[in-house]
């Protein structure tokens, strides 16, 4: 264990979270909050930018308490959902943030159809799309989620993909394997 870090917020997510180059930070690394609408963002470089390493740079207020971060290297954005928060609006809707500034700069309504929540963002190999499940909470055995694919510079809906079941996680395995958070 390098060092505990203290947020001001509530149940940060354990997974794997999202790791960037920050201009002005040096390497960090992510975490939304499942009882707060928070991203807390902390240095993670002792030897390149040790008065930044192990400590919060960044507490984002977000609409609602999310489960899933994620980035790309090309990505010039942090893609957070909001799925633990109690109101469908917010649920159904992942907020973009700038990697640069820490401002969050859309939030993007995925669906609007009752029952069903936005989660887990995974970018493909290259950078270049973000796919964003679509859960049908009211019934998950009926095959009515969706994969929404986004464009990642311009962050507009390319296509859906529908008639699945409860599509929560959808891992890309070079992504992961190369540590592509």
């Amino acid at each position: 264990l390098e060092a505990m870090i203290d947020t001001t917020g509530k149940k940060p997510h354990p997974g794997p979270g999202a790791n960037w180059m920050d201009p002005k930070y040096g390497p960090v690394g992510a975490t939304t909050h499942l009882g707060t609408g928070m991203v807390t963002v902390w240095g993670n470089d002792p030897k390149g930018h040790k008065d930044n390493a192990w400590k919060i740079v960044r507490e984002i207020e977000t609409d609602g308490a999310g489960v899933f971060i994620r980035t790309h290297p090309t990505s010039d954005y942090v893609w957070a959902d909001q799925t633990k928060h109690p109101e469908p609006e917010v649920q159904q809707s992942v907020q973009v943030i700038s990697k640069a500034t820490g401002e969050i700069v859309k939030t993007i309504r995925v669906t609007e159809e009752a029952g069903k929540a936005a989660l887990h963002m995974e970018f493909n190999q290259d950078g270049s799309e973000v796919w964003v499940s679509v859960w049908n909470r009211a019934d998950n055995s009926n095959p009515t989620g969706e994969i929404v694919v986004y464009d990642a510079k311009t962050l507009k809906e390319k296509t859906r993909i529908k008639g699945l079941t409860t599509p929560t996680g959808k891992f890309n395995v070079y992504n992961r394997t190369n540590h592509v958070t």
